[in-house]
């Protein structure tokens, strides 16, 4: 028996081109859905099909997939980046937020880590508006449930006066005193931003009625702090404030009152602060009644440029807050609240421009890169050609007929060259003659 034996040399190109991105266009999902039938273990197929889903606003296929690849390849930063892009897309932030902080974590590309760390603030407070509104629809629900006495949440006060400068005391005095009642261990005190969500999403006036006790039944609060701020004159001011029983819609207590001159304003917060706790029957330790006479600055007017920021922020002129915060710490450099809220607003104000396109820009020309390009044609197209003919692979990629395939390099699981586009081998043809 006599053998002709025939050596050719072939490549495996990428389908789409090098300089190609994964796109959503029926073509290119079709390809990648041939390709991903072939090799359904292939993370990296996954990972392209769930991306292609996502470009077609396919969300809920696109989650099924990047979910998918995660899973396989927990360490895949881009497929986090893409399954936090789909979660949003569906309005998931808890999802979103969860998919980008894991991105923080085993990300690789520095521009885009520092864009979701941005946008993770902008996802934080649409997460605080999607649970007001889901709060309220489920309104009836809470209410049958009473809140933790323990729990208690701040409403902004409500200024009074001829000098329209002071009226973002509203906002600032009322942060002093959640802050103050938070020293104590025996109750928590609502976040300020989830609680401001829910007073925009009801769009109520901070008052002592039966509304405020239906806020914080729907709020799950136990109880309620508010009241009011008075000038009297030109440099005095007094403060009121109320405890509400959120369960009996009853003031609890004596109620808190106090008048000092406007330039001891934290003396009167603190003394405010110091009745509202006798009113809950709360016990100081002597560190939690150490904690309560800090002063987060020494100066008024960075207070109250401070409180102008709050107040801007509640309105969502973010820039405009972010100027008022940077006003109350050139005023007073170690206001550390102002610090923090200024640099807040800044990544809002970012946070707004980061998109899918503002993404793959910065991604473009790295590593990680490659997995939204071409470059993972070449790879899928790889894939596919193992799943069609396994003995023409192995050829081609050296290994002898039988031989596992050897997998083709993912760039988004390593390192190694950016520009990855073919694969070239041997393929050996053995033609049998007939015999004669």
């Amino acid at each position: 028996m006599n053998f002709v034996r025939v050596l050719a040399t072939t490549a495996i190109v990428s389908a789409w081109g090098c300089a190609t991105t994964i796109s959503g266009s029926a073509d290119n999902i079709a390809r990648l859905e041939q390709a991903r039938a072939s090799a359904p273990n292939s993370e990296a197929a996954q990972r392209a099909m769930g991306i292609a889903y996502f470009k077609a606003n396919r969300f809920a296929e696109a989650r099924e997939a990047l979910q998918r690849a995660v899973s396989m390849a927990p360490s895949d930063g881009v497929a986090a980046l893409y399954l936090g892009l789909t979660a949003e897309a569906q309005n998931d932030f808890a999802a979103a937020r969860t998919a980008y902080d894991s991105y923080l974590k085993v990300g690789r590309t520095r521009g885009v880590k520092n864009q979701i760390a941005e946008r993770l603030t902008v996802i934080a407070r649409k997460e605080h508006e999607s649970d007001a509104k889901r709060a309220i629809a489920q309104e009836q629900q809470l209410s049958a449930v009473a809140g933790s006495p323990r729990t208690v949440g701040v409403m902004p006060f409500v200024f009074s006066g001829s000098d329209t400068s002071l009226r973002p005391l509203e906002r600032g005095f009322a942060e002093l005193v959640a802050t103050d009642l938070s020293r104590s261990a025996q109750i928590t005190v609502v976040e300020r931003d989830r609680l401001q969500a829910l007073l925009a999403e009801m769009r109520l006036t901070p008052v002592a009625d039966d509304g405020s006790a239906r806020f914080g039944r729907i709020l799950q609060a136990g109880r309620l702090v508010g009241g009011s701020i008075l000038q009297l004159g030109t440099d005095q001011l007094r403060a009121n404030a109320f405890l509400l029983n959120v369960q009996t819609a009853q003031a609890q207590g004596t109620g808190a009152t106090d008048q000092q001159p406007i330039d001891q304003l934290f003396t009167l917060e603190k003394n405010i602060v110091l009745r509202l706790f006798a009113d809950m029957g709360i016990a100081l330790t002597t560190a939690e009644r150490t904690a309560i006479d800090q002063r987060p600055t020494r100066s008024l007017a960075a207070f109250l440029a401070y409180s102008h920021g709050l107040e801007a922020q509640d309105a969502a002129r973010f820039d405009e807050a972010a100027r008022f915060y940077d006003n109350a710490v050139r005023l007073d450099p170690s206001f550390r609240p102002a610090q923090q809220r200024g640099q807040e607003m800044k990544n809002i104000v970012a946070g707004n421009g980061v998109t899918e396109s503002s993404i793959e820009s910065g991604l473009r020309g790295t590593a990680e890169g490659q997995s939204i390009t071409g470059s993972v044609g070449a790879n899928t197209a790889l894939g596919t050609a193992e799943g069609l003919n396994p003995s023409i692979t192995a050829g081609a990629t050296g290994g002898g007929v039988g031989s596992p395939p050897q997998p083709a390099k993912d760039p988004a699981s390593g390192t190694g060259g950016d520009n990855v586009t073919t694969k070239t081998g041997k393929v050996t043809i053995v033609i049998r003659q007939p015999k004669p």
